[in-house]
């Protein structure tokens, strides 16, 4: 699929013609890896909510504030519960052999950047959304797309300038980062997601095992259908190896061995 997709079709000046050279015979033993050694380390912590004492909040205050706090403290416990997963993840690694090597990626403030892909996003939505046919789609939420693609026609047009003369650092930060490490390991949901949007780093994610009975439930809207990422017991859960720019080919060669070495792929759904 990826050499299918990939280089240039003549109509996207902005694609580079590179190959894509997978080797089913290279020696992944032989591949410098890093790890983001303080995302897997360092323990979740929950930022305490600013705002007004109590003997200031009427009683609608008072009950929204405690609904956040108690989402925050199922989010919590959700992510407390998937860091075994991401330990498993380290000693599996290091039983096959690697060597890991802690690295972190640049600071830059990231998510001062995200309108940046709000903004692709919509403009490849574009004439969905004058179309009004956003409407159709059936989530309207605030942090949903279509809201997403209509709030991006306001973004200042200065604001992307800048942001984009920070991505354009950012690219070049990152991609120095990465001059020693052939792939560097990350929990799917740290930070890297956005910096590998960002600078287009190629991003693999593969199975790393399935939440026990005792995983703390998954939140369920009204009409009982899952929110957000977390599925609750007996959903899989997942790991991030990050790669080189047009590494793609050493990036499946370690993602293989690794799934070779744990067989997290292989179980399948029970079907009644």
């Amino acid at each position: 699929m990826l050499d299918a997709i990939c280089g240039s079709d003549g109509k996207d000046h902005a694609v580079k013609p590179a190959a894509f050279n997978w080797n089913a015979e290279l020696d992944w033993r032989k591949l410098r890896v890093g790890y983001l050694k303080d995302d897997f380390e360092k323990p979740f912590e929950q930022p305490e909510e600013p705002g007004k004492p109590d003997a200031e909040l009427s009683q609608e205050e008072k009950k929204k504030r405690d609904e956040r706090k108690a989402r925050r403290e199922e989010f919590r416990l959700r992510a407390e519960y998937d860091r075994k997963f991401q330990r498993a993840a380290i000693e599996n690694l290091q039983a096959m052999g690697v060597t890991l090597v802690p690295v972190t990626l640049p600071k830059f403030p990231y998510d001062a950047m995200v309108p940046l892909l709000d903004a692709e996003a919509a403009a490849a939505f574009d004439e969905l959304t004058r179309a009004g046919r956003d409407k159709l789609l059936t989530e309207q939420g605030p942090d949903d797309w279509p809201t997403t693609f209509r709030a991006a026609r306001f973004i200042p047009a200065v604001e992307y300038i800048q942001a984009n003369r920070a991505r354009t650092l950012a690219m070049e930060a990152v991609s120095k980062a990465f001059a020693d490490f052939d792939v560097i390991v990350a929990p799917t949901s740290s930070q890297q997601l956005v910096v590998t949007n960002l600078t287009g780093h190629p991003a693999l994610i593969l199975p790393n095992g399935f939440r026990g009975d005792d995983a703390p439930p998954a939140k369920k809207d009204e009409k009982g259908e899952i929110e957000g990422n977390y599925g609750g017991p007996g959903t899989p859960v997942s790991l991030t190896f990050l790669g080189q720019l047009y590494g793609e080919a050493r990036l499946l060669a370690f993602a293989r061995a690794y799934q070779d070495a744990t067989d997290f792929h292989v179980p399948h759904p029970k079907l009644s």
